[in-house]
């Protein structure tokens, strides 16, 4: 079991949820870890942290939706699945994967990072629960999936043939797109029941869960702790 410290973030790596391994420009190995942009609030650890009696709602084996509180005008989403429950392990079910659209250097890419304890995030508003899944199809069918949702506005609408219309600050795409994108895939993979919804209404139902229509008016705002929707 290895720890990582990258830009503030603990990295947990797990045998059976690494971090992918990329090349860099000179031929080097380093580890997918990216700093947040404005529109990009990963999830992020704190020492200290009073007892929320929502925690003990997570579930290993589960696939969330999280919203981070906003920075400027709208919530961060993201997808976090949960890991399976090891035999022996004292690892807590607040473990896991989050993956997640980011903003960097005027591109969009897609980051996948493992959490150690998602519950320690200081900006994490609510986890909406979409699935409990069947990792017995395996986790790298859930990493691929995702991995093959385009991100960016170019590759979204040559991939999908979508007309997209995103954040025009931000590339006119955002991490709403991605997240929407996302979710369809998986339940068009036969990999979640979105239960006969429509991913932008399961969407919308963890959005209207998270706080005011207007997000600019809780920028800065006390949530009081973290939401866990069953």
């Amino acid at each position: 079991m290895l720890f990582l410290k990258s830009s503030g973030f603990l990295i947990h790596l797990r045998p059976s949820h690494n971090l992918s391994i990329i090349k860099n420009t000179s031929e080097q190995s380093s580890i997918q870890v990216m700093p947040s942009a404005q529109d990009a609030e990963p999830i992020s650890t704190k020492s200290m942290q009073q007892y929320n009696p929502h925690v003990n709602k997570i579930l290993s084996n589960t696939l969330y939706l999280t919203l981070n509180a906003p920075k400027v005008d709208e919530y961060h989403r993201g997808i976090f699945i949960t890991h399976a429950p090891l035999v022996g392990s004292s690892e807590p079910t607040t473990s896991g994967t989050l993956f997640h659209a980011t903003y960097i250097d005027s591109s969009w890419t897609l980051e996948r990072r493992s959490v150690k304890d998602v519950s320690t995030s200081s900006s994490l508003v609510l986890l909406y629960r979409v699935a409990t899944l069947d990792f017995e199809r395996d986790f790298t069918k859930f990493n691929n999936a995702l991995e093959q949702v385009p991100v960016g506005k170019e590759k979204r609408e040559e991939g999908l043939g979508k007309k997209t219309q995103g954040n025009p600050k931000l590339g006119g795409y955002d991490c709403v797109i991605w997240t929407g994108d996302a979710l369809r895939a998986l339940s068009n993979e036969g990999l979640i029941d979105l239960g006969g919804k429509d991913a932008d209404a399961v969407m919308a139902e963890a959005r209207a869960l998270a706080g005011p229509e207007d997000a600019r008016t809780m920028v800065g705002k006390d949530f009081g702790g973290l939401t866990v929707i069953e």
